[in-house]
């Protein structure tokens, strides 16, 4: 093979040759508001209830939609980002969910709530597909997993930044200031956003959008990439349904482990936690064994400790330092899932192939908090609805094991093939 080709595909797709920092910061940020947006009704909904004298149950609606919202921004992302640039893209959807977030401020009823929901939501999903694309694109590609799992842990300290500020921001402040701060914070990193992503190249066939998206979808189930893309959409689907279900609930399980409805949050700020640490375990774990193999290690690890808070009778303490364990193990799987579909699609195809896996796993997360809501409101038990949760992350963890081996498999057939050459 032409060596000058190889250098061309290598310096396209590293976007330069130093790590653009900057860059990787920005859009961490863009998607920590994101994942702050995403986490902070649940955060609302036990004194939501309370002051509008409605059942928990009933914000299973815009709880949903929100997600509804999520997956239609990851489907549009790609043919967004062909016709208008990644950049766009992501200014677009910081200023949805910024918008989205004041007027559920507004929201006098479920009603308005809903709709208003469903907006931020679009602008949620199209944030974090052309960001993870985005800095992987600007930065050499021999780190493209690293940083796609440094930007999507956004949603993890987005999660942390929720959980540890809705206690004193609700009494203080009652619910309405959670969403005030969810808009004021993207809207003070729009100018950034503004200023630094620089521009991006029209390519060629950019005239064209619908041919050139319509080429990224299909190179996803090209080249011997189908059945892992099947695999993954169906790692991400299980995973998503499973966290976002535990998430979405989590201060009302609370309660139902005996912390009042102010200390309830302190749940969602120990999955931030231990979300956080399982992101960092998987970029230093990911360094010496392959990604695949290191999520089917933190599916196995949450399963366990979601069975064991289910099961088992813990002090508050305990419970605290369990469900830190389980967003460690579920968040490193939500977070790793993007690094492998960043470094399994050539960048063409990188932004769809990011945002599509996504979408299906915002699919379940559609689906998770729905089941969960339906549980509470026929009366399961908080450690029930747990130890259910468990069913979806351990076929992960065999969704991974196939993928795997299929991965190892390819490689081996494709070094035969190089040899044969």
């Amino acid at each position: 093979m032409d060596n000058s080709i190889l250098r061309g595909r290598a310096t396209a797709d590293s976007g330069g040759t130093l790590s653009n920092w900057p860059v990787v910061i920005l859009t961490f940020l863009a998607v920590l508001f994101d994942g702050y947006d995403t986490t902070s009704l649940g955060l609302a909904v036990p004194t939501l209830a309370k002051q509008w004298q409605v059942s928990p149950a009933a914000f299973t609606a815009p709880l949903t939609v929100t997600n509804i919202g999520v997956v239609i921004g990851y489907l549009v992302c790609g043919r967004a980002s062909a016709r208008f640039s990644r950049r766009t893209v992501i200014l677009t959807g910081v200023c949805l969910y910024a918008v989205g977030s004041v007027f559920t401020a507004l929201s006098t009823n479920i009603e308005t709530m809903t709709i208003v929901r469903l907006i931020g939501g679009v602008g949620l999903g199209l944030v974090l597909p052309a960001a993870v694309s985005f800095a992987t694109a600007h930065n050499p590609g021999h780190r493209r997993e690293m940083i796609a799992v440094l930007v999507t842990m956004g949603i993890s300290g987005g999660a942390l930044l929720g959980g540890l500020t809705a206690g004193r921001l609700i009494t203080s402040y009652g619910w309405t200031s959670m969403f005030w701060v969810g808009a004021v914070c993207p809207a003070l990193l729009l100018p950034f956003l503004w200023r630094f992503l620089r521009k991006e190249t029209p390519a060629p066939s950019q005239h064209e959008p619908k041919q050139s998206q319509a080429a990224g979808v299909r190179e996803i189930f090209t080249g011997g990439l189908a059945v892992r893309t099947v695999l993954l959409w169906a790692f991400a689907f299980l995973l998503f349904a499973a966290y976002y279900g535990l998430s979405s609930w989590v201060p009302t399980f609370m309660t139902g482990y005996g912390f009042t409805r102010t200390a309830a949050p302190l749940g969602v700020a120990a999955l931030g936690v231990g979300g956080l640490a399982g992101a960092l375990v998987v970029i230093v774990c990911s360094t010496r064994w392959p990604t695949v193999r290191v999520l089917m290690v933190t599916c196995v690890l949450a399963a366990g400790l979601m069975a064991t808070v289910a099961t088992v009778p813990l002090s508050k303490a305990a419970v605290l330092l369990v469900f830190t364990g389980i967003g460690g193990g579920l968040t490193a799987a939500l977070v790793g899932q993007a690094g492998v579909a960043a470094s399994l699609y050539p960048q063409a195809a990188r932004t769809t192939g990011v945002g599509w896996a996504s979408a299906l796993g915002r699919i379940g997360s559609v689906i998770g908090p729905a089941l969960a809501g339906l549980l509470i409101s026929v009366g399961a038990s908080a450690g029930m609805i747990v130890l259910l949760g468990c069913v979806p992350v351990i076929l992960g963890a065999g969704t991974m094991a196939i993928y795997s081996r299929h991965r190892s498999r390819n490689v081996v057939n494709g070094a035969l093939v190089i040899l044969e050459q």
